[in-house]
């Protein structure tokens, strides 16, 4: 069996910074369970990568603004060869399993790492006693029972890193998962519920990454990290001996004098916080659960133990007003907070999602000024060549 994986992008660098470890819990989820394979893994599909790797299978994933090109990959694999399988997984198909292509032979709907291992199994043969899938029979699409969440967390054994060729900025997950429901994001809608690895099973997966790549720094993705402060302190404790900074996410809310201490001893250098805006009707329409207060104590805690702080702001919501606007961006100026801006979407799977299917729409709008777009550019550029001579040296 030779599995291809494909991370369907238009080459946005929002999109190609990281590698997806979706694709490498599969492939050591598939190995702990003894189903060993050969795979590849692309950022595009042609004729080319097709003939080069000849596969019998192909593994999209896609968000729904790039669901449209996830469809012509899928039929340009069938026309290539009508026997190769196609499945795709991912936020979009979660979201709106009935949008499965004709040329997509399954969708995986929710967490993956189970129901590919079956379908890995079952040559990638469907049928209605496999959960968390959605297939076509004939004219009518089917869509199986939910599949259970993995429980314990660390069940899934460490993405396999080494599948991706190439340098990049290096990230993990120590959770899945968010209790919050703000009614911009998927993220509680597709995990559910929150779940953590332990504090053992993280640091040894910081470990292994240092091991693997030498890295100086490395990047925190999860939405809600600091939700366990306890938790926090028992991973800083395990890796307290590495000579690593670390930046990651945090909620307003939940920005305290203690937690940032222990982030501090951690040598957290950058906490990037969705404030989303500073007007509390708007706070309030989004469901975001934390105050303007609860944004100018988080900046001043952080600022008074040498964090940087980094904010991402949203824009164009409906009942905002240009008053709302000018006091989130008086907020940003008096407190000099590098910031991302982006336009409010209403995307599938969140309450504010209207039903539309032009899926071109959906693509990440950032506001960015030409200043920015430069130092990004030079900072990009720096990191790069630092990460490189580490690789290499």
């Amino acid at each position: 069996m030779k599995v291809l994986f494909v991370n369907v992008t238009r080459k946005k660098y929002i999109q190609t910074h990281y590698y997806p470890l979706a694709f490498g819990y599969l492939v050591s989820y598939c190995e702990r369970f003894g189903k060993k394979f050969e795979y590849s893994y692309a950022e595009r599909l042609d004729k080319t990568v097709l003939q080069n790797f000849q596969p019998n299978v192909i593994a999209l994933t896609s968000v729904s603004e790039n669901y449209n090109l996830a469809r012509q990959y899928a039929q340009l694999a069938k026309k290539t060869d009508n026997k190769i399988k196609v499945v795709i997984g991912g936020v979009h198909i979660s979201a709106i399993p009935n949008s499965l292509d004709k040329n997509m032979d399954v969708g995986v709907v929710g967490e993956g790492e189970q129901t590919f291992l079956e379908l890995l199994r079952n040559n990638f043969d469907v049928n209605d006693k496999i959960k968390g899938i959605v297939y076509h029979d004939g004219d009518v699409l089917c869509q199986t029972e939910q599949r259970p969440l993995v429980k314990p967390l660390d069940a899934i054994p460490h993405p396999n890193r080494g599948m991706f060729r190439g340098i990049r900025e290096q990230y993990l997950f120590t959770s899945r998962g968010c209790p919050y429901k703000c009614v911009f994001c998927f993220s509680s809608r597709f995990w559910k519920e929150v779940r953590f690895h332990s504090p053992r099973y993280v640091a040894e997966e910081i470990r292994q990454i240092n091991r693997q790549f030498q890295s100086s720094h490395l990047r925190i993705y999860d939405d809600t990290f600091v939700l366990d402060t306890e938790r926090v302190e028992q991973i800083k404790d395990l890796v307290k001996d590495l000579k690593l900074t670390y930046s990651i996410q945090a909620r307003a809310n939940l920005i305290t004098e203690e937690l940032v201490k222990i982030l501090k001893e951690m040598k957290v250098v950058t906490v990037g916080i969705g404030f989303e805006s500073h007007a509390p009707k708007v706070l309030e329409y989004l469901q975001k659960g934390n105050t303007p207060k609860d944004n100018q104590r988080a900046v001043d805690i952080l600022r008074k133990h040498k964090i940087r702080v980094h904010g991402s702001f949203i824009r164009d919501v409906p009942i905002e007003t240009k008053q709302d606007l000018k006091t989130t961006h008086n907020f940003i100026r008096q407190n000099n907070i590098p910031y991302d801006m982006y336009r409010l979407r209403g995307y599938p799977g969140t309450p504010i999602y209207d039903g539309s299917e032009d899926w071109d729409s959906f693509a990440v709008y950032r506001y960015v000024p030409m200043t920015v777009r430069i130092k990004e550019f030079l900072v990009r550029t720096k990191r790069l060549l630092r990460t490189t001579q580490t690789a290499y040296s």
